[in-house]
Order: C-alpha cells, then structure tokens, then sequence
C-alpha cells in the first residue's frame, strides 16, 4: 500500500496506550491497509524486525513481527506473522540483557540508538490472528524478545524507557560491540 512515515521520540503519541481491536476490525479493509503499511514501511528499511501501528501513527493495537537478516545480524532467519491486541499472559526464568534498537528512537544524525535491554527469553503471548481468531503461542529467544518490544509499544513503553539513560550508544558502538561479543562467544 504505502511507506508511512516513522513517528520518532519525542513525540507523545509513543507514549500513549493503543486502543484494542474487535474480531470483526481484523479483516476490515481499515486495518488489512494498515497491516500493508506497516509492512512496507518495515521492508522500506533495512534494520527493523518488527513494528506497530503507533510507530507510523495508528494508536491501534496491531504488530507485525518481520524477522530477517539485517546488517546488524546477518544471521537471523525469516519469520512475518501479524498480532492484534497482543498480550503477555505469561513470562518465564529470568530476564536477561539483549541489544535493542528502534526506528522510533533515533539520535541526532537520525541513526537508531542501542541498548542492552532485559527481557524475559521465553513468553506465552495471546492475540487475535489474521483472521480474528484468539491465538495463543509460546515464543523464545529472539522472536520473544521483539514481542516483548512490540507489546511495549501497544502500551505506551519505549524501550529507553527501561534501561538508564546512559546506557544507550550510538549505531557504530553498537556494532563494534556486537561484533566483540560474537567473537567472543565463538
């Protein structure tokens, strides 16, 4: 349908909760259009693995999860699933610090910012599908923790919002420190 311009902090709206939808408002051509815009407007960049409707504008409750490789992580598969009205109902073990990043939180050369970001490696989340129907799924690692960032944006959560102001680097420090990270881990 159409790119859609990416609301960035500090604008309100980010911070505002996102109104949930009914069964029936799924495959309305309202929110089948905005699905497609956030799609498009996810596949217009080249870092983001997930976004909701607020992002580009729509306080609705609506995620896309669009997991791929990225320059940052070359290594990750290929995952799309749309979740309307996500919810976390159920968190598992420890939370532990992973990279994360925004397209909504950029610095001042209008690059993302990072930071590690403690989350929860292993959720249940419900949600209405595609077709309006209540799902209920367990997800792990990677795939739990951009949910986790999603439904954060549903309800008004930046991911600044949980880490110390200073602990959030620049893209070019993020990558230098990915990399140190990956190396070691070999």
């Amino acid at each position: 349908m159409a790119v859609r311009e990416v609301i960035t902090t500090p604008d309100d709206l980010l911070s505002s909760k996102s109104e949930f939808i009914t069964a029936s408002e799924v495959k309305s051509e309202k929110i089948q259009n905005l699905v497609a815009d956030i799609y498009d407007t996810l596949k217009s960049g080249s870092y983001g693995v997930g976004m909701s409707a607020i992002q580009i504008g729509e306080p609705l409750a609506v995620s896309i999860v669009m997991i791929r490789p990225t320059p940052n992580r070359p290594e990750l598969g290929h995952f799309n699933k749309e979740y309307f009205n996500p919810k976390i109902i159920e968190t598992f073990g420890e939370k532990e610090p992973m990279w994360e990043g925004c397209c909504s939180v950029l610095d001042e050369e209008k690059n993302p910012v990072y930071a590690k970001v403690p989350r929860y490696k292993k959720i249940r989340v419900s949600y209405l599908d595609s077709e309006g129907e209540e799902q209920e799924d367990i997800a792990e690692d990677f795939l739990a923790h951009v949910l986790q960032h999603e439904v954060d944006h549903i309800n008004g959560i930046i991911f600044t919002d949980l880490v110390p102001e200073d602990a959030t680097v620049s893209q070019e420090e993020y990558r230098r420190r990915l990399a140190l990270e990956k190396a070691e881990n070999k």
